[in-house]
């Protein structure tokens, strides 16, 4: 057996060394088997696997994987139900940044990294260029404010942060997540119109994303979420955007076993020398 291990650990360090040093590689490649010729650039498949778009040269299981990645996050943060209601929509992943931070399949972004709207661009989504497009920020999780922003009228080569033909429907409002409430998820959706959309739409904070696109004739085509938990810039914001006072939550601890036994005896031993003086 020792003979055995002693065989075997060499060529395991070897193997293991040359896994790091691989790793480590910026020029690391995908190889066909038994030939030292690239097949693909990682920058080109990391460039089809978010626009879920076609690579001549990809595999079939890198071909339109983005999407299929991004439906199978949804489900497992039940975003889909929680969205949508349970519809499914074939959505592909949108590029978006909070300042320097990106915004990429539920990353945690503090409040303060979120007092700026999103910078969003989807020019390499396989999407309809003639169409105008509705870009919304909603929260599920957020009692206070769910819409947190509301553009349309969008068209792919419009920049969201300098808009010349943009509506905005509702203003931006950052991340809100109430102190002792947890980490709240919030979603970039964009949505193709079927018509022009008016500035003057009344829309709630507190509506429900599906009746939103079904009164609106919205189609979802892209998202981008992430998540947020409380710092001290969500009470400013409140009061600001919102004109509301923060609440902040705490949980109380269920007692123990010991201490519901430990008050029992204490009460029934004051009842008792209550009673003796009686």
């Amino acid at each position: 057996m020792s003979q055995c291990i002693r065989r075997v650990l060499p060529r395991c360090y070897k193997c293991l060394s040359r896994v790091e040093s691989s790793r480590n590689s910026s020029d690391v490649r995908f190889v066909k088997s038994n030939s030292s010729q690239p097949l693909l650039d990682l920058n080109e498949v990391h460039k089809d696997w978010k626009s879920g778009g076609h690579f001549p040269k990809a595999p079939a299981h890198i071909v339109k994987y983005g999407a299929k990645c991004l439906q199978a996050l949804l489900s497992h943060s039940r975003l889909n139900d929680h969205l949508f209601n349970g519809k499914q929509y074939r959505l592909f992943p949108l590029h978006a940044k909070h300042g320097d931070e990106n915004i990429d399949f539920g990353n945690i972004l503090p409040p303060s990294q979120t007092l700026q709207p999103p910078q969003v661009d989807w020019s390499s989504l396989p999407i309809d260029a003639d169409k105008k497009y509705t870009l919304i920020l909603y929260s599920p999780d957020c009692s206070s404010c769910k819409v947190h922003w509301w553009t349309s009228n969008i068209s792919p080569s419009d920049v969201i942060n300098n808009p010349d033909d943009i509506t905005t429907v509702l203003p931006y409002v950052p991340a809100v997540p109430l102190k002792g409430t947890g980490v709240y998820r919030y979603t970039l959706v964009l949505l193709e119109q079927s018509s022009v959309i008016s500035e003057n739409l009344q829309i709630e904070r507190l509506a429900e994303l599906d009746g939103l696109i079904s009164e609106n004739e919205l189609r979802p085509v892209g998202l981008a979420f992430y998540q947020a938990f409380w710092d001290e810039t969500v009470g400013p914001s409140l009061a600001k955007h919102l004109d509301l006072d923060e609440k902040q939550f705490c949980a109380e601890r269920p007692k123990s076993m010991h201490e519901f036994y430990a008050e029992e005896r204490f009460l029934r031993k004051e009842w008792e020398m209550k009673t003796d003086f009686m």
